[in-house]
């Protein structure tokens, strides 16, 4: 007995060295990887997108590494990611790296979209056996000429033509300046302070982290452009070739200044450059390519900087059918639209929807309106500025010209839509907005109208509103929607109420009044505007009848084929943003990683 146990004891301890001696073999060094970028590196590649990927042989093995056995996107294991973004607030995303990652209203949340670090990390993870930590920081619309601006190109010089034009312009020289400056070099600052913050603690968002294995800042992507492309003040040539040797100096000037930031002097570099449009754009995207691939192609950063076209990835015919997925966006977003000789559209008999609320119908309602301008100089604004919403100083006696008691009878009256000037859309379609009455000499307009309601046993409520600019909208004398910007195309806009302003709606006389603006031709200065709207009902029927799968397709068959429908639901944006398609994005992340792959070979 005592030599089994001694047997068995030495066969324990030997177990225990071997387990030991395989986990120290087994851990590695966390690898991390910083992508940085603007709105393209956020990614606005909705999940809704991803089963076109899928649909051609070509991609849908990578659909496949994307989804798990649930059919739900793939949640990486080895792979964590800390996600620096936001618009008003700055806020970070911590997880395991899963789709949802891309571009987010809440910096918190899942966003439903993808960026490239949704399949630059699945990449990762098959090549290597260890933990991965992605460091993501990115925003829209920023330039590496301002806002990622490198501390070595030093301060934004304005050029003698750029003052002359603020001057001509009566802008403050002095203030312009003083707001450039604290510009720039801000996100470039935002982004190294993130990365230095996470690396302090590798642990907070990597919970696989090793101290005893340390880590290893093993590569960088850097995917932006557009800013910097628009931009013809600081790239006055930008049309022609070399219009862009500004953008390949600065960004040699931002390797090095990373790779100092972070003491890796060698540390790989990507550089993803802009693909929008595809190979064969034209414009000033044309030599902005070859400008931000340069510095891969200097003697000093050979081997260890790599530039990927990501034109290649570009959907042609996803392109083509964009004109098709407008309309229908439009066909989807609007309450009704307007036929080309201006009338509003008649929808198909195609079960229960949104029925008018109340008697007379909209169009038989009578409205009393009057226009005015602003009466203090300090409400009065130039004609060529085109957010033009804003409150006013009423004139004297019109305080409460919303409540349900205020005497109207003096003001003109007709019916709606209330109007003046040409409200046609100047590329999409040819619908021109009729106007039953004319709005008058004033730049704004107040307007009320009655209706009765004899049941209210709708399961929601909605405005349909025709405006040109924003609007204040009053229910029985309570204000239940503002919107401050303005519409270029003319058609009936949905606004879904909520509750708690639907309540405002009741049995018997309702008043609903209006208070909105025209707007101004750039060219001609000439007024023009035009406004209608109606409260409208929907039953739990109707609802169910307007969100089936039928009732849309039936939609979209109005517009295009059933196969062209399968292209247009890869998109989901515009294609400065690559069409918001999972397809091209995915693609782009997987070559950024190839490229990273290849650099660590050599």
């Amino acid at each position: 007995m005592r030599t089994s146990n001694r047997i068995a004891a030495v066969l324990t301890l030997a177990a225990v060295v071997v387990v030991a001696l395989v986990g120290q073999a087994a851990a590695k060094p966390l690898k991390v990887y910083i992508l940085a970028g603007q709105s393209n590196m956020e990614g606005q590649a909705k999940v809704e997108t991803f089963d076109y990927i899928g649909d051609d042989p070509a991609t849908a093995p990578l659909l496949k590494a994307m989804r798990g056995p649930d059919g739900k996107p793939r949640v990486c294991e080895k792979v964590w990611i800390s996600y620096l973004t936001g618009w008003k607030t700055l806020g970070e995303g911590v997880g395991k790296l899963t789709a949802g990652y891309g571009s987010r209203s809440n910096p918190a949340e899942d966003g439903g979209k993808i960026g490239p670090e949704f399949t630059f990390g699945i990449t990762m993870e098959k090549a290597y056996d260890g933990p991965i930590l992605i460091i993501k920081i990115a925003w829209g619309g920023k330039s590496i000429n301002t806002e990622f601006r490198p501390p070595s190109a030093g301060p934004y010089e304005f050029s003698e033509t750029q003052l002359a034009n603020f001057k001509r312009q009566g802008k403050d020289i002095e203030k312009v300046k003083a707001d450039k400056a604290k510009a720039t070099g801000v996100y470039y600052r935002l982004m190294i302070e993130h990365v230095k913050k996470v690396l302090a603690d590798p642990k907070r968002v990597c919970p696989a982290y090793d101290p005893k294995q340390g880590y290893e800042i093993a590569g960088f992507v850097w995917f932006q452009g557009w800013n910097d492309m628009c931009d013809g003040q600081t790239y006055p040539d930008r049309n022609k070739p070399g219009g862009f040797a500004e953008y390949s100096k600065l960004m040699a000037q931002f390797i090095r200044d990373v790779r100092r930031e972070l003491s890796v002097p060698k540390m790989p570099f990507v550089i993803g450059v802009i693909g929008v449009g595809g190979e064969k754009s034209t414009g000033p995207i044309a030599p902005l390519r070859p400008a931000m691939a340069a510095p891969a192609a200097s003697p000093e950063f050979k081997g260890n900087v790599a530039a990927v076209e990501t034109a290649p990835y570009w959907d042609y015919a996803m392109e083509a059918l964009q004109g098709k997925k407008e309309e229908i966006n439009r066909r989807f977003e609007a309450a009704y639209l307007l036929t080309n000789d201006g009338a509003i559209e008649k929808l198909d008999p195609s079960g229960p929807g949104w029925e008018p609320v109340g008697t007379p119908a909209p169009a038989d309602r009578v409205w009393r309106f009057i226009s005015f301008d602003p009466q203090n100089k300090a409400d009065q604004l130039a004609k060529n500025e085109k957010k033009r919403f804003r409150n006013v100083a009423l004139p004297a006696g019109l305080e409460q010209w919303f409540a349900p008691g205020f005497d109207d009878s003096k003001w003109p009256s007709g019916k709606a839509p209330i109007g003046k000037g040409v409200w046609k859309h100047r590329t999409i379609g040819k619908a021109t907005v009729k106007f039953k009455s004319d709005w008058g000499e004033g730049e704004f307009l107040l307007m009320r109208t009655t209706f009765r309601v004899d049941k209210l046993d709708w399961e929601s409520y909605r405005l349909a509103i025709l405006a040109r600019q924003g609007f204040d909208i009053y229910l029985n004398g309570h204000k239940i929607h503002t919107y401050i910007w303005w519409k270029d195309e003319p058609f009936y806009r949905p606004i879904v109420l909520e509750p708690r302003h639907a309540k405002y709606l009741k049995k018997g006389v309702n008043v609903l009044a209006a208070y909105t603006n025209v707007e101004y031709d750039r060219r001609t200065k000439e007024p023009h505007a035009s406004i209608d709207l109606a409260i409208e009902g929907i039953t739990k029927e109707g609802l169910a009848n307007i969100s089936s799968k039928e009732y849309i397709r039936k939609q979209m068959d109005k517009i295009c084929t059933r196969q062209e429908q399968k292209i247009i639901a890869g998109a989901s944006n515009g294609g400065f943003h690559y069409l918001g398609s999972a397809k091209i994005m995915a693609q782009i992340g997987k070559a950024f990683a190839e490229a990273m792959l290849n650099m660590e070979k050599e």
